[in-house]
């Protein structure tokens, strides 16, 4: 049961930090309760839901402000509706065929290799965006109300590909909202209303697929990363103002980038 705390713990915090928290709680499943790699990555999907439903009763206001909007005039696809439609299905379209291939896509080195120095390409690009975003005196002016087609497209592909053990989909999604221009909190808000439907998605997959065992060790799990969600949302978003995100996107950078260096000492 100590363990199941645990893995709710890490699960609760880091998935809106700028780390993996699917690689986290995968490697600490393997360690800690000795399970093998794909139950592993079915656990760290579903205890995704414990953090969907911590997003969701903390942007509630938002979400049915949005409900209310969309039920008006479905045909109005613009703003923050048309992004979280349009990102999510675009994370969709890339995510889906990305977790149902996860067990092929890590089975060779090659392959592996080139997952590798995929995520460290990413991370040498997000390094140059974080040196750019120091060097920049304002902060991003956009809100996300502004946010459009292109925004919902890069944002959704980030997204999409953070379902690759060792990319940060917090990370990812927030940097690409901030080099757009938008502004601290409401970058941080988008990306985490962005997660819900995919979190849910990933978690009702697992118990679909994978078999995940609604055991009441799983349970606690899930409710201590909806704790622990809740109170990470809640200090981030206060935080908002006050976060060198600038140091944020580097971090995330150079995590991804060091992915090739410390393969090569495995």
């Amino acid at each position: 049961m100590l363990e199941s705390i645990l893995l709710g713990l890490i699960q609760g915090i880091t998935e809106w930090l700028p780390v993996s928290s699917e690689g986290l709680v995968t490697a600490s499943a393997t360690f800690l309760l000795d399970k093998s790699l794909e139950d592993a990555i079915g656990i760290s999907l579903w205890l995704h839901l414990g953090t969907a439903l911590a997003a969701l009763l903390s942007f509630k206001a938002d979400i049915l402000n949005l409900t209310k909007r969309f039920m008006g005039n479905p045909s109005y696809l613009k703003g923050e509706i048309g992004f979280l439609f349009l990102g999510t299905a675009v994370s969709a379209l890339i995510g889906l065929p990305l977790l149902l291939l996860a067990g092929e896509i890590f089975q060779s080195d090659s392959t592996k290799n080139g997952t590798q120095t995929f995520a460290a390409l990413i991370g040498i690009f997000m390094i140059v965006t974080g040196v750019i975003l120091l060097r920049s005196k304002r902060t991003g002016k956009r809100k996300r109300n502004d946010s459009g087609t292109i925004d919902a497209i890069l944002t959704g592909t980030a997204q999409g590909f953070s379902v690759l053990p060792g990319l940060s989909r917090s990370g990812l999604t927030v940097s690409v909202l901030l080099a757009r221009g938008m502004d601290r909190r409401d970058a941080l808000t988008l990306s985490f209303l962005l997660s819900i439907p995919a979190a849910i998605g990933a978690s009702l997959y697992t118990v679909f697929s994978s078999g995940v065992i609604l055991s009441p060790e799983h349970l606690v799990a899930v409710g201590v990363s909806f704790i622990t969600g809740l109170v990470t949302i809640r200090i981030l978003l206060k935080l908002a103002d006050r976060v060198n995100f600038g140091i944020f996107v580097i971090s995330v950078g150079t995590l991804l980038a060091s992915n090739i260096f410390f393969a090569g000492l495995i």
